[in-house]
């Protein structure tokens, strides 16, 4: 059976709840085909049975039998135990954000699907020709500060970004898969559920029915595509291990559930006890991703500015801009060219994450888990905030290092104070 078709099954499991009730009370169906359960096979001992989708019937008034069994109770047993369930999402709300996140962190030089979030990728191949060449073919009293902050801090700051986005795609990808997983195994074990009443109803066969809960190797599947820290900075290595153990945890977790009983009161319990595993299955895989992404948002609130460009304070700000500067303008095309590159590869990183979703792609219940929208949120919106601020960061930079060179190969009051003010601005000073 399907999980689309769920408000069928449940009929017709509560159908064979009562049955199941009703011959362990020792009522069994009528041979005369008249709809009634029987105990002695006469119709004063009459019940009126059922439908198929487990409604109606109950005890034929007039009929003198003590027993005032209440299928109501049985049909509400049934319904308190699946109510939760009902209106599980598919998990292709979170689809988009899965691509997004992933799309952000390849553009970053990260990914989830097992890359280094180190050295990997356009940014950091522009970033380390514009280093070399600002490094050994540039002189200038600016240049010190550049390496500083556009290249050492910058490198560390977008894999710091990179980790978070591909933190941000595990999430999505588990939240993804999850609920494809859960709806199945909620359409096992209302199927085996049924299954085990039915037999018991017919011959007072014991259950022993097992239920391999699918969503746990589903979950592990998508989780365990963690990207690697390499040789990137504490930050990312900091967090690059929160997703490991997001890995870790999630890929340990295993859950089996078995519906057993040789009667209607132990097959119900375990039937009920079934879907409760699966709950707590649910539940712990989206600790697992949520104890993930609050430790990625505690780190990041430990160190701004590895995380946003414009928090960071340069370490040896130059005194003079103007000191001696010798400058080849091949190689400062160069240099202006790669950060251009980078520049265009954060604004694709932006455009692929666009805003966070504002709520829950992947809805259900509370009475299932608590699920990991809000921290989701809390570390999109902040991956968001610092992308764009260290974007328009690193566009001062290079429009302070145009400005400079400019100055230098055509020297004039206008270009003189377009550098005195650039160097001036917060291009130089961590946002607050």
């Amino acid at each position: 059976m399907s999980y689309d078709d769920l408000d069928s099954s449940v009929g017709r499991l509560k159908k064979a709840a009562i049955d199941a009730y009703m011959a362990e009370d020792g009522f069994y169906e009528d041979l005369l085909g008249e709809n009634k359960y029987y105990k002695w096979g006469w119709a004063p001992n009459g019940y009126e049975m059922p439908n198929a989708a487990g409604e109606g019937g109950g005890r034929v008034d007039g009929m003198p039998w003590d027993d005032d069994i209440s299928f109501d109770g049985i049909r509400s047993r049934v319904d308190n135990a699946v109510d939760r369930w009902r209106g599980l999402p598919t998990g292709s709300g979170a689809d988009p954000f899965k691509t997004s996140t992933s799309t952000a962190a390849a553009s970053l030089g990260a990914s989830g699907s097992g890359a280094s979030v180190a050295d990997d990728g356009a940014i950091f191949t522009s970033a380390n020709t514009m280093g070399d060449l600002l490094n050994q073919q540039l002189v200038a009293s600016f240049i010190e500060p550049m390496m500083d902050n556009y290249y050492t801090q910058f490198k560390g700051v977008a894999q710091s970004l990179g980790a978070a986005a591909a933190i941000l795609q595990i999430n999505y990808a588990m939240q993804s898969s999850m609920w494809q997983g859960a709806r199945s195994d909620v359409a096992s074990i209302v199927e085996k559920g049924t299954t085990a009443c039915a037999d018991y109803a017919e011959s007072k066969a014991a259950a022993n029915l097992s239920v391999t809960l699918g969503v746990v190797g589903t979950v592990a599947a998508a989780v365990a595509t963690v990207a690697t820290a390499g040789t990137a900075a504490p930050l990312v290595g900091s967090m690059v291990a929160l997703s490991t153990a997001a890995s870790t945890a999630v890929t340990a977790i295993s859950a089996d559930a078995s519906i057993t009983g040789d009667g209607y009161d132990p097959i119900m319990s375990s039937f009920e006890d079934s879907l409760e595993k699966l709950r707590q299955a649910v539940q712990d895989q989206e600790n697992a991703v949520r104890t993930m992404l609050t430790g990625a948002v505690d780190h990041i609130a430990g160190d701004p500015s590895g995380f946003d460009l414009d928090r960071y304070r340069i370490q040896t700000p130059p005194e003079n801009f103007s000191d001696e500067i010798v400058m080849v303008r091949q190689h400062t095309n160069t240099v202006s060219s790669n950060m251009g590159r980078i520049l265009d590869a954060l604004d694709a990183a932006k455009s692929s994450l666009g805003s966070p979703p504002y709520s829950d792609p992947a809805p259900h219940s509370g009475q299932i888990s608590a699920g990991t929208h809000a921290a989701a949120f809390t570390l999109y919106d902040l991956t968001v905030d610092a992308l764009i601020s260290t974007r328009t960061e690193y566009e001062r930079g290079r429009d302070l290092f145009d400005a400079e060179v400019e100055n230098y190969f055509n020297t004039d009051a206008e270009n003189q104070r377009t550098v005195e003010q650039l160097a001036a601005s917060e291009a130089l000073t961590p946002r607050s």
